[in-house]
């Protein structure tokens, strides 16, 4: 499952408004599962997202403008404005100040780094 982990208290983990991929255990307890943490989610926090981001951690993109680059997606925040996902992309382990939407990326499977 997916949502948006909205407890404050997460914000040196980095987890306020990040989108989660998420599973409940069979005890009841949210277990976070991407991006990686050790962090102790409280299920009150997370909201639900009704799809699932269209990239998610960890995969391998190219900004449409720039198909010569080849990043990896690192960050997954949520726009409440526009009820949409924004993504962070990491090239040559260093994060691109940049935010992208979806449809400002494009799969970079088939591409060679």
């Amino acid at each position: 499952m997916w949502g948006i982990y909205l407890d404050s208290k997460a914000i040196q983990e980095g987890l306020f408004q990040t989108v989660i991929q998420y599973r409940i255990k069979e005890n009841g307890e949210a277990e976070i599962i991407l991006p990686e943490t050790v962090y102790k989610p409280d299920m009150k926090y997370i909201r639900e997202l009704p799809i699932p981001p269209q990239y998610v951690y960890g995969e391998r993109v190219s900004p449409c403008n720039h198909p010569d680059i080849i990043g990896t997606i690192c960050d997954i925040r949520w726009h409440f404005k526009y009820n949409r996902c924004i993504y962070q992309i990491k090239v040559n382990g260093r994060v691109k100040s940049k935010r992208y939407y979806d449809d400002d990326l494009n799969p970079a499977r088939w591409l060679s780094v």
